[in-house]
């Protein structure tokens, strides 16, 4: 981070044009983190490979073994992450008689791109969910997404056709602008140079941040909603998946505490949680929260 600091406020100096395009660079390219071992899955998998607009997309079947004619559970993670961070919620949805469908994001696990900007991973979310189908593997009986993969995956349900029968989303922001401010933030840029960097970000994804603020869209969203967030979450600000709530007609809205941001993805008590919300046949009851409930 500090080489990156004083590289940028170097280039700035020199040539801005190609500093605002390196700090754009920098926010739409996902570091990999290590990827842990697959002795995590006990179930089988099938894999997929599926063609993108970004390229090549890795996925996963789980459960098809063991139950072939399971329902599908769609499971998407977030940033920086890949789709064995689901391992132990994969392994109990299917363990629960269900075929569980997950992918590598563009720019995650095995998933080439070039830049991972938010539509880029909305279309790869997409691209699977039209594969699955040619598959014979959909109608979805959910979509459960985490943090980025959450937006992700509610911008291709609201603009590139994704269908499931409910969607559970867990801290996931709801406009790309947070993170591209915090991390200009950390690289020492000031007003005007974050402004020059913004809009290089806006001309590499070919459309504006402003674009891609998901309340708008979920007013027109019909399935079914959870939305599950830790208070003391520091990476989404609760707001986030406030605002959400409230706009998404049928979604339901838990505040949870101490569980942080990605181990949403891996704790005993959230995945208790969204098996139920899974299972049960009035998904809009399942907590009987109103999406006012949290402060």
């Amino acid at each position: 981070m500090l080489a990156n600091r004083l590289l940028l406020a170097a280039a700035f100096r020199l040539a801005p044009g190609w500093a605002a395009r390196h700090a754009a660079c920098m926010f739409l390219v996902p570091l990999r983190r290590p990827a842990p071992g697959r002795s995590g899955y006990v179930s089988r998998e099938t894999p997929l490979a599926v063609e993108a607009p970004s390229g090549p997309v890795a996925a996963w079947l789980y459960g098809r073994h063991e139950n072939p004619a399971g329902e599908i559970i769609l499971l998407v993670h977030g940033w920086e992450d890949d789709h064995l961070s689901w391992a132990p919620l994969a392994d109990r949805l299917v363990q629960r008689g269900y075929r569980v469908l997950t992918l590598d994001l563009p720019g995650h696990g095995r998933s080439k791109a070039r830049l991972a900007s938010l539509p880029v991973q909305a279309a790869a979310v997409a691209a699977l969910a039209r594969e699955a189908e040619l598959l014979g593997l959909t109608p979805f009986r959910a979509v459960i997404a985490h943090s980025l993969g959450g937006t992700a995956a509610l911008l291709a349900a609201t603009e590139m056709g994704l269908r499931a029968g409910r969607f559970a989303i867990l801290a996931s922001p709801n406009h790309p602008r947070l993170f591209a401010g915090a991390l200009m933030k950390l690289y020492g840029l000031n007003r005007q140079r974050t402004a020059r960097a913004f809009a290089e970000i806006e001309r590499l994804v070919g459309r504006s941040m402003d674009s891609l603020y998901l309340p708008p869209k979920l007013r027109q969203l019909a399935s079914p909603g959870l939305i599950l967030h830790s208070r003391d979450d520091r990476t989404v600000p609760l707001r986030h998946s406030q605002e959400n709530a409230a706009a998404w007609p049928r979604a339901d809205f838990r505040v949870l505490d101490g569980i942080g941001h990605r181990r949403l993805m891996t704790d005993a008590g959230v995945h208790e949680m969204l098996l139920h919300f899974v299972e049960t046949d009035a998904p809009a009851d399942a907590f009987g929260l109103r999406t006012d409930a949290a402060e």
